[in-house]
């Protein structure tokens, strides 16, 4: 626990650490002894500034418990309290919770910690304290104290100068990427009040798009490029989003805000009128279809040799924009699950250093809707998502990022609210894990998970603060969801003051390695080590009033079926509660219970607890906490083990004397070799068992441990050695007729085909496959095969399926197999399989050594530029952007995206000319990447090979040599 805590206040200085303005201690000042503690670590957070308003948020004490409300000082005069004038978007339903839902004042009371000060100057530092305030009015002293200041007036880049036109039902994807392309730094791109409708754009360093008005995503599935893969090593291709700030060059985007008071709609899904949804304060709600994979389209299928016509009029069509692409996917030959992946989000932002989000609403996003990829610094503050029930369609999204607050936002999403991912499988065990995130004062309501870790945990999700939120009707409160190829988990999470009413789906909490998801498609190597959830507290939060159809307060799933993994050292401490369902634990290992009550249990007889597999609890001061699950059995000191073999060897009657428990031993585990015979815990209730399968001559250790009801079990249980009778078995196995290794295949249904004939397709990954083989027999039996990569040993199978990891991508291999039975004979395969690896993907973007050269000619009007070339993992550098003042120079009528490949020059030398003498230039090289990835094309497996299509890709470099150049004739001066 002391661990934990100190984790935690590592976490909360590194908050500190991404705020824009360091904070000064405060003065000393005398206060009565009957006031509050003062609030901690006053900060602005990152760009929540701007030419008239500064964002401020704190901390509470360690000691908050008479805290009712904090007063906020500017400049030493008080200008508000953050429960009187916070004017975000949760505040009015929060306010509302307690006084129409919580009328009896059950549930914790959160504190609001934020407040916005507007109407101030620009370009004008502001000096800021908070004090706390207790319930009789007495404040506290001085929070630290910070200086802010607001941005100078900002150059305005209004959409409608570049040719947009509002309400009129056109495109206006050109001039809005036409204003965004022309916007200086520091400046601010305006779409201004009534309706646009655009296809992808893409954003800059040093912008804020302020969305004042109606941003609709177009329809067409060709206003979005595809190509984008969610991670370097992930099969599956999707598309790019409506906003994009993208970078392969982690950290060369910088500084982003997206603001105002306006819509963006992804324009994915129809909306369900049959289903109209009236909020807590009386406002309809919009509500869209619940789709899948099919219902998308309106189940199109394969007819003649092409899709089947996709008709958006018929009811039984969906999709809008999520079925427009998801039938081109189709008819480009994915199949309706591959096809349904190419869905863009409503926002997707990757590689940003400073994001930040304020005021805007998002809508009926085609799959997620805001996404942050491999970012930090990120900021969501007060503004609104309303996605309910469209599908995937989570509020916020942070995978691979770090350093983050989401606060003061009202949530209401067809999928999980606040979502955190960190990679999948062997290849992200590396990664830096996605954390440091501080979640308060946010309404959530609907959705599937109110804070999710996962179900991508393969770098691990950690160091999370989550406090002072509502969570009303969401399926799950705090969910944990992984499942055990993933790897990685989370952890360091502190669940603190929240509230938590009507949860109607998995439970209030769920700590889970069992997740799936029927509608995803993506293949990865399996991680080397099992994902697990450990080290959390939920503390001091009140849950009531459970709905739904599965009936749990808590569940936690652990595994045993690839290697026995607990969740593990959770802590509640300081819970409520009432008119839920009970417990149901399995594989729970060190939770502890501290001052738990539970109320008007709705199921297992009033019961609270359902305990399995399950060891090491604590219950303190708990409502019926039961009794098994606090002891495990003893042994007595004198207890043996008695072996007995067979005379022909194969098999060993084990027999031993009973062991205790306070409440009942229920079974007792079989140890051979050190492995437990059976999945299963309990191999046997009585205190004798005959280990079969065993060879002749052959020495074996056993070994019995017992365990109660709850799932406690001993660890120092008797052992035995016992050599078995018989002769020896010296006969190597039998291998079968055919003796083929074959790598697995996935079928390919009739259906799923243009040809309509079905198909075998192999996909070979890029650091792994699965193979198989024909069973050997032997007359003792088979203990296993030997699995061999290019002569080397690569492991020992139990069954005829294996899958070679730790591979070399694009690297050819000889895989062998070798039968082994129980006495350790082995049998050769005569046959050798031959495969590939899938071609190096590429990673990172292209990077440079040395300086950018210029040389001003003699005209003394254009400037001749030279530089190295550029070097790139896995990919080929075919060409480079040269940028003037940030401008690019560009072939007329092209087009750059940061995805595309158009550029200045394949050359690495460039001359700029129609330059003015005198004057001062900023010249940027950029690089680009290319390479092919792989994509699935299941429709085209009969003519494609194994239905992979080459896809091309492009990364451009953030990063690349400038120079300064003054325009003098004959002089370059940096």
């Amino acid at each position: 626990m002391k661990r934990f805590k100190v984790n935690c206040s590592l976490f909360l200085i590194l908050l500190l650490v991404f705020s824009s303005f360091s904070g000064v201690a405060s003065a000393k000042t005398e206060v009565s002894p009957k006031s509050p503690a003062s609030p901690v670590h006053l900060q602005i957070p990152n760009l929540a500034y701007d030419e008239a308003s500064i964002t401020l948020v704190w901390e509470k004490p360690e000691n908050y418990k008479d805290i009712v409300d904090f007063n906020i000082y500017m400049n030493k005069k008080k200008i508000g309290s953050a429960l009187e004038n916070n004017s975000g978007p949760a505040k009015a339903y929060i306010d509302n919770f307690y006084k129409n839902i919580d009328k009896d004042n059950f549930h914790e009371k959160i504190l609001i910690h934020n407040f916005k000060v507007n109407n101030l100057k620009p370009n004008k530092a502001y000096e800021f304290y908070v004090t706390s305030v207790n319930a009789e009015g007495v404040e506290s002293g001085p929070s630290n104290k910070i200086v802010g200041k607001t941005t100078k007036v900002p150059e305005v880049f209004n959409i409608v100068d570049f040719g947009a036109t509002p309400d009129d039902g056109t495109k206006d994807t050109e001039a809005i990427q036409a204003a965004i392309d022309a916007a200086t730094p520091g400046s601010k791109v305006v779409i201004p009040e009534g309706k646009f409708i655009s296809g992808e754009l893409w954003l800059k360093s040093d912008m804020t798009l302020q969305v004042d008005g109606y941003l609709l995503g177009s329809p067409d599935a060709e206003d979005y490029s595809m190509n984008f893969w969610l991670y370097d090593y992930s099969t599956d291709e999707r598309s790019y989003s409506l906003i994009n700030a993208h970078t392969y060059d982690y950290g060369s985007l910088k500084n982003i805000r997206i603001v105002g008071n306006g819509i963006i709609d992804g324009n994915g899904w129809k909306y369900d009128k049959n289903h109209p949804t009236i909020d807590e304060l009386g406002n309809e709600l919009p509500r869209y279809v619940a789709g899948n994979n099919s219902k998308v389209t309106g189940n199109v299928k394969v007819e003649n040799g092409k899709m089947s016509p996709l008709n958006l009029n018929s009811e039984n069509t969906l999709g809008i924009l999520a079925a427009n692409q998801s039938y081109a996917a189709q008819e480009m030959g994915m199949d309706v699950k591959s096809a349904y992946s190419t869905r863009s989000n409503l926002i997707t932002v990757r590689g940003v250093d400073g994001m930040y989000y304020e005021g805007i609403t998002q809508l009926n996003p085609a799959n997620h809707g805001i996404v942050n990829l491999h970012s930090k610094n990120i900021v969501i503050n007060g503004t609104i998502s309303k996605t309910y029930d469209g599908n995937n369609a989570d509020g916020y999204e942070f995978g691979d990022s770090q350093n983050i607050m989401v606060f003061n936002n009202f949530v209401d999403t067809g999928d999980d609210a606040i979502n955190f991912a960190s990679g999948m499988g062997q290849a992200a065990s590396k990664s830096e894990p996605t954390g440091n995130a501080w979640i308060f004062n946010n309404y959530i309501r609907e959705g599937h998970g109110g804070v999710v870790t996962g179900s991508h945990t393969g770098g691990w999700i950690q160091d999370f603060l989550i406090e002072d939120n509502i969570m009303y009707k969401t399926d799950v409160g705090l969910r944990s969801k992984t499942n055990t190829p993933m790897g990685g988990g989370a952890k360091n999470i502190l669940f603190r003051n929240n509230a938590l009413e009507g949860i109607d789906g998995d439970g209030p909490f769920v700590f889970t390695s069992s997740y799936t998801d029927a509608n995803a498609s993506i293949l990865y190597e399996p991680a080397e080590i099992i994902s697990q959830f450990r080290d959390m507290e939920i503390v001091d939060t009140t849950v009531r009033n459970q709905g739904g159809s599965n009936k749990q307060a808590i569940l936690v799933n652990g595994n045993n079926s690839a290697g026995e993994v607990y969740h593990e050292n959770i802590t509640f401490k300081n819970v409520k509660f009432d008119n839920v369902y009970s417990v149901k634990m399995d594989y729970a290992k060190d939770f502890k219970f501290i001052n738990v009550s539970f109320t008007n249990v709705k199921d297992n007889g009033g019961n609270p607890w359902r305990i399995t597999n399950s060891t090491g609890l604590v219950f303190e001061n708990t409502t019926a906490a039961p009794t098994d699950a606090t002891q495990k059995p003893e042994w007595p000191e004198d207890t043996f083990i008695d072996a007995q073999s067979s005379p022909d060897g194969k098999s060993v009657t084990l027999t031993w004397g009973e062991a205790t428990d306070n409440v009942g031993v229920t079974g007792y585990t079989i140890y051979k070799d050190g492995e437990k015979l059976s999945e299963d815990y309990t191999s046997t209730n009585l205190t004798g068992f005959t280990v079969d399968g065993l060879t002749p001559a052959k020495e074996y250790s056993f070994k019995v441990e017992a365990s109660d009801a709850t799932g406690n079990r001993t660890s120092n249980g008797p052992e035995i050695k016992v050599t078995t009778s018989g002769e020896a078995d010296q006969t190597a196995p039998v291998l079968p007729k055919n003796t083929k290794i074959s790598e697995s295949t996935t079928k390919i249904p009739s259906s799923d085909t243009f040809s309509g004939k079905e198909v075998n397709v192999v996909y070979t990954g890029f650091t792994w496959t699965s193979i198989n083989w024909n069973a050997a027999n032997d007359d003792t039996g088979i203990a296993g095969y030997n699995v061999y990569a290019n002569g080397e040993l690569h492991g020992f199978a139990t069954s005829t399926k294996y899958t070679l990891t730790r591979l070399q991508p694009g690297t050819k291999y000889n895989i062998e197999v070798e039968a082994v039975d129980l006495a350790g004979n082995k049998a050769p395969y005569n046959s050798v399989l031959e495969f590939e690896t899938a071609k190096p993907y590429p990673i990172g973007a292209p990077s440079f050594d040395g300086d950018l050269e210029a040389k001003i000619n003699t005209d003394g009007t254009s400037v001749s530029l030279s530089w190295n070339a550029a070097n790139a993992l896995n990919q080929d550098v075919i060409g480079y952007r040269v940028y003037v003042n940030s401008q690019p120079i560009k072939p007329e009528g092209v087009t750059f995206t940061p995805i595309n490949s158009e550029m200045t020059t394949s050359d690495t030398n460039y001359t700029v000319t129609g330059l003015k003498q005198g004057k001062r230039y900023t010249f940027k090289v950029e690089a680009v990447g290319h390479a092919i990835k792989y994509s699935k094309r299941e429709r085209l497996s009969d003519v494609l090979p194994n239905g992979l299509f080459e896809v091309s890709g492009y990364r451009w470099s953030g990063f690349g040599p400038s120079v300064d150049v003054h325009l003098i004739p004959g002089k370059a001066k940096s």
